[in-house]
């Protein structure tokens, strides 16, 4: 793994020097995240590659306005990855600004964002158009978007402002330290276990998702998710199973697994298995993303006929939506979805966990 010095300039993209053989594999326009190689400064940014050198030293002339904890020599290693278009961006905007209010204002900043590569914690300025007037440069902190950062402004994203006080914006300052020091383990775990590439083909290529529900009685959810296991045994893991008991006697409790597979056209499928559960009652919730949308269908037929012999009663409700609550169908705060994609919701508080192509 070739390591680089940073070099701090002020310049809104990164030029990345070294020798011509080890620089083979990226090209002008690629993103790269830059991870620490110091043991003790776990830590990543992104950026976008404006210039290629070739010559004996390697390093990477970085804009200063990005690299938070990082100083000038800092020793980084690079990963590129293709972000994928955002869903949906929320900028905090302190509330002294008094020309902006909390709102959807995608049809007016976005023609000056379009395209713009977007990290966590960023602050991002735009032109604001008045009619009569001369155009205004108004700014923001991102702070949540989904899927999760890094990610780029599309054609359909939609771009959420929050007035925030000056004390949230302090705070959001050390949530985005920490975030960007937890993704690190994650992005490390992924190269370790060669998943990197499947999961950026995935992500850029904007495979579609679908989500099925199932409810049940009478059963015990753990036992059920050792269970569900064993009818996807053989299948590779891409994320370990998660088990969350939030309290034993009323049988409260969160677990999720996801798989990756080959299907019939040798295309990869993700599938999310989920269980939310509360005393003896709860639900099953399956997601499959793959490339096309008859490929869904068709693992989720495969499964559907194992799942209901499995579990007696199990009753299959409504196809979901991925920022939609699986319990109660209401809209998920995404801003308040952790790194894991774990988030309560605000009317049932029950807890679940948006799709793996959403997040990390």
């Amino acid at each position: 793994m070739q390591i680089f010095r940073l070099i701090p300039q002020l310049r809104e993209n990164c030029i990345i020097e070294g020798k011509r053989e080890e620089l083979s594999k990226y090209k002008i326009g690629d993103t790269i995240f830059l991870i620490s190689n110091s043991p003790t400064k776990k830590y990543s940014i992104i950026s976008k590659i404006e210039q290629i050198k070739y010559s004996e030293d390697f390093q990477i002339f970085i804009d200063k306005r990005i690299l938070d904890i990082f100083g000038e020599g800092d020793e980084v290693y690079i990963l590129k990855y293709n972000p994928a278009e955002a869903k949906e961006i929320r900028l905090a905007v302190s509330e002294d600004y008094s020309l902006i209010s909390t709102g959807d204002w995608t049809s007016s900043i976005k023609p000056s964002l379009l395209n713009k590569l977007i990290d966590l914690g960023q602050e991002v300025s735009f032109v604001l158009e008045w009619e009569g007037g001369a155009p205004i440069i108004g700014s923001g902190v991102v702070f949540s978007s989904l899927p999760n950062p890094p990610v780029y402004i599309g054609n359909t994203t939609k771009l959420i402002i929050e007035k925030v006080s000056n004390d949230f914006l302090s705070e959001n300052d050390y949530v985005t330290m920490k975030f960007k020091e937890a993704r690190v383990s994650i992005l490390e775990k992924q190269i370790k276990e060669n998943k990197v590439q499947i999961l950026r083909e995935i992500k850029v290529k904007n495979y579609p998702n679908k989500g099925i529900k199932y409810s049940f009685k009478a059963t015990n959810p753990k036992q059920l998710f050792h269970s569900i296991k064993t009818i996807f045994a053989g299948m590779q893991q891409i994320e370990k199973p998660k088990e969350i008991i939030y309290n034993k006697e009323e049988q409260d409790y969160f677990a999720s697994v996801v798989y990756i597979t080959k299907g019939n056209s040798q295309t990869y499928q993700l599938i999310d298995i989920q269980i939310i559960s509360s005393g003896s009652r709860g639900t099953l919730i399956i997601w499959i993303t793959s490339k096309k949308e008859d490929q869904i269908l068709e693992t989720i037929n495969k499964y559907k006929i194992r799942i209901k012999e499995l579990i007696k009663g199990v009753e299959q409700k409504a196809e979901l939506l991925s920022t939609q609550c699986p319990e109660c169908g209401g809209d998920l705060p995404i801003q308040d979805i952790n790194i894991d994609g774990i988030i309560e919701c605000p009317y049932c508080n029950k807890i679940s966990r948006i799709p793996k192509i959403l997040r990390y």
